[in-house]
């Protein structure tokens, strides 16, 4: 939850919230909270956790380049946003730019990965004009980055 989540639920100002959470510095005394502001921020509940259990961002490192192996094996963004639920622009930009991105979307790219990697797009409906177009464009980025 960020400071302003915990704000809202709570009824406190955000500033208020970000000082409460503020680690002090080396040295010196953590600083008192008054009662009614701690019992406000911990009687929020906890928000229930996103499928599969795991909240929170990770790096994208992995998920990129399971990303580029599909479409290095003619899996186009499209038919792989579809199978993510994401849009194709997501699917592009965590394939070539995008330093994090939620644990739940990396465990269902690996997932995704682990399903497609073996098979022909051909077999899916992936008409063969866009896993050719697919299959030069990674071969492009990948030249890229090992002449870069």
């Amino acid at each position: 939850m960020s400071a302003q989540d915990i704000a809202d639920r709570a009824g406190l100002s955000v500033t208020l919230v970000r000082r409460v959470l503020r680690t002090p510095a080396q040295g010196q005394a953590a600083r008192d909270i008054a009662r009614t502001t701690a019992d406000a921020i911990l009687g929020i509940p906890i928000p229930a956790r996103r499928e599969p259990g795991a909240p929170g961002l990770t790096d994208a490192t992995e998920a990129s380049r399971l990303l580029s192996d599909l479409a290095r094996a003619g899996w186009p963004a499209t038919a792989l946003a579809q199978r993510l639920h994401v849009s194709a622009r997501t699917v592009a930009e965590v394939r070539d730019k995008r330093p994090r991105l939620h644990l739940h979307l990396a465990l269902r790219i690996r997932r995704l990965h682990r399903d497609l990697i073996s098979l022909e797009p051909a077999g899916y409906g992936i008409h063969p004009t866009d896993i050719a177009r697919t299959r030069a464009a990674a071969d492009r980025r990948t030249a890229m980055i090992g002449s870069g």
